[in-house]
Order: structure tokens, then C-alpha cells, then sequence
């Protein structure tokens, strides 16, 4: 069984979906709270990470647990450790790759599909696309995906960087439409349980396709499309 960290930044933002799919390919999780943590561990003794997504931003001088983890990523790399980033954790990547973040003029808050794809492990949508930060792109990295709010997915040797959340579940969508100082539009809760589900079709083939696995079987696609957490309404 292999082993990856996940990097937590607040309670709201779990790994969903990813657990299901770690769970079904035999892969074990470390999760941990990079906000409460001022030492974290070496990314050595892990085959892979996953940075999720925050409230926070990188955009300007970086401090506190965000630097802390932006300067993580940066020995994984060193380390030769894929780095998966999601939202946050994708500008969070780029940024410790030599690349940055940049704040939008209007924020991106709906599902989206991509409008321009290069990869067939990347699937159209939908996805759940909500942030205020925009990816710029670091050198030799290449863009995998984007649409009209700039940058939605890029590879830089093993790492994967992704504006959207792969990992969303109708129950996280649900929190975040409460907790975020309405902030999270309640259309986005309108039809989520199908969105979710289509949704992890592609989240199981582009979570397969970072740690290079064949696209998932349909056995797993159901089980992770299907659980009691994508049937809250």
C-alpha cells in the first residue's frame, strides 16, 4: 500500500471524494492540518501529496502556514514527489514552482465545463470552479486546461495543478454554501447531487491519471459516484 499526504488547510475543506478514491486504489492517507502545524513532514517518506483548497490566498508576501507550505512544495519538488494541487492548493503549487497568483477582477463561482482541454485524462465538466485567485503559469509547465478566468489545470513534470475541485461532494458544496458568508451562490446547490456524480466520473479518471493508473473501471466509478454522501440534496 502506498502512502500520500494531504495537506488540510481548514475544516471545511476535506479530502471527499479523493478519500473514496485513495480507499479504492489502496492508497493510504495522512491528512494533515498545514494551519496548525509549524513543522511539517518530509515529503520523502511519502509517493505523493495533495494540497486542497483554502479561504486563504498567495497572491502578495507570503507569512504564517502559508509560506510554510508553499516552501513544502517546493522541497517535494526538490525531492522528486508529485504534488497533486487543488484551487488554493493548485496557486499554491504553482507559486513554489516558480509561477504565482494573481486576483481576479470578478471571482469565478459556478460549474464550469473547460473550454479548451489538452489531455485526455482531463474531462470537460463539469466541475465546481469557486476562487478569486487566478493560476499564472509557471515556466515549462504546461497548460492542460483553460477557460475565459485563465488557467484551469497544468502539469510541470509530475506535479498536477487544478483550478476546480475534483474532490467536491454535494454534503462539502452544502457546507460551503452555509459557511462562506454567502459568498457561494445557492444556484450552485441547484441539481448538485447529478452534478457531483458526473463530476467523480472524471475526478476518478483525472486522479487515476496523476499517480498513472489506467482510467478506473466502472466498478469504482459507481462506488465513489454512488455512496451515501452524493445522495444529500
Amino acid at each position: 500500500m502506498s502512502a500520500a499526504l494531504v495537506l488540510q488547510t481548514q475544516d471545511n475543506h476535506p479530502p471527499g471524494l479523493l478519500a473514496d478514491w485513495a480507499a479504492a486504489r489502496m492508497v493510504a492517507l495522512d491528512v494533515l492540518r498545514v494551519d496548525r502545524w509549524e513543522r511539517l513532514p518530509d515529503p520523502a517518506h511519502y509517493s505523493f501529496a495533495v494540497a486542497l483548497g483554502s479561504d486563504a490566498s498567495v497572491v502578495g508576501e507570503l507569512s504564517g502556514w502559508v509560506a510554510r507550505l508553499v516552501q513544502w512544495l517546493e522541497r517535494a519538488d526538490g525531492a522528486g514527489v508529485p504534488v497533486l494541487g487543488i484551487c488554493f492548493g493548485a496557486q499554491a503549487l504553482a507559486a513554489a514552482l516558480g509561477g504565482a497568483a494573481i486576483r481576479l477582477p470578478t471571482p469565478e463561482r459556478a460549474w464550469i465545463e473547460l473550454g479548451r482541454r489538452d489531455s485526455d485524462w482531463v474531462a470537460a465538466g463539469p466541475w465546481l470552479a469557486l476562487h478569486e485567485d487566478a493560476i499564472v503559469l509557471p515556466p515549462s509547465a504546461r497548460e492542460l486546461a483553460r477557460n475565459d478566468f485563465g488557467p484551469q489545470a497544468f502539469k510541470l513534470g509530475g506535479h498536477l495543478g487544478v483550478q476546480f475541485h475534483p474532490e467536491v461532494t454535494p454534503s462539502i458544496l452544502a457546507r460551503w454554501a452555509t459557511a462562506k458568508d454567502g459568498r457561494v451562490s445557492s444556484n450552485l446547490m441547484i441539481g448538485a447531487t447529478e452534478r457531483c456524480r458526473l463530476a467523480s466520473l472524471g475526478a476518478l479518471r483525472l486522479f487515476d491519471g496523476f499517480i498513472g493508473h489506467e482510467p478506473p473501471g466502472s466498478s469504482l466509478a459507481i462506488a465513489a459516484g454512488g455512496g451515501s454522501d452524493l445522495d444529500v440534496s
